[in-house]
C-alpha cells in the first residue's frame, strides 16, 4: 500500500510541541480550528473523533495507538463514505526530541488509494501533512 510521510524539525522541546498537539481528541489546538471542527467521543484507544473539513465534510477517525510522544489513528467509515480519495487509511502522528530545547515531528500515513494512482494519493496526503505542520507553526508563532 502506498506510503505518505512529512517531518518538520520544531524549535522547542518535545513535550511543549506534544503539549500541543497530542490531544487526539482536540485538533483545535494546534489547527487554529473552531471546537465544533473536531468532536471527540470516548478517550483511549478506541476513541473516536469527527473532524468537520472546511467543506463540511465530516471524517472519523478512531484512536489506534498512543505512547508518550505519539499516537496512531484509523479512519472509521465504510468505504465509499470517506470523503478522502482512500478506501483505508492509517497515520501516525509523532514528536521525537532532538536536543532539550528542539524535536522532529513526524505525520505518516498508509493507505489504499481510491479513484486516484497511488502516486497522486501520496501527494495529497504529503499536501494535508504540510498544510497542518504549517498550521502548527502559525499557532505555535514559531519558524
Amino acid at each position: 500500500m502506498p506510503y505518505a510521510t512529512v517531518t518538520h524539525i520544531f524549535p522547542i522541546p518535545a513535550a511543549t510541541l506534544w503539549s500541543v498537539i497530542g490531544d487526539f481528541g482536540d485538533t483545535g489546538k494546534w489547527s487554529g480550528r473552531p471546537p465544533e471542527a473536531c468532536v471527540a467521543d470516548g478517550s483511549g484507544i478506541g476513541a473516536l473523533r469527527t473532524l468537520t473539513v472546511q467543506d463540511g465534510r465530516m471524517i472519523v477517525d478512531r484512536l489506534e495507538a498512543q505512547g508518550e510522544f505519539y499516537y496512531s489513528y484509523s479512519i472509521a467509515m465504510a468505504p465509499g463514505a470517506i470523503p478522502l480519495p482512500v478506501k483505508r487509511y492509517r497515520a501516525t502522528m509523532s514528536v521525537a526530541p532532538l536536543d532539550d530545547a528542539s524535536c522532529t515531528f513526524s505525520w505518516s500515513g498508509v493507505f489504499e488509494a481510491d479513484g486516484i494512482s497511488d502516486a497522486d494519493a501520496v501527494t495529497f496526503f504529503e499536501g494535508v501533512y504540510r498544510s497542518g505542520i504549517a498550521m502548527m507553526v502559525n499557532t505555535l508563532a514559531i519558524a
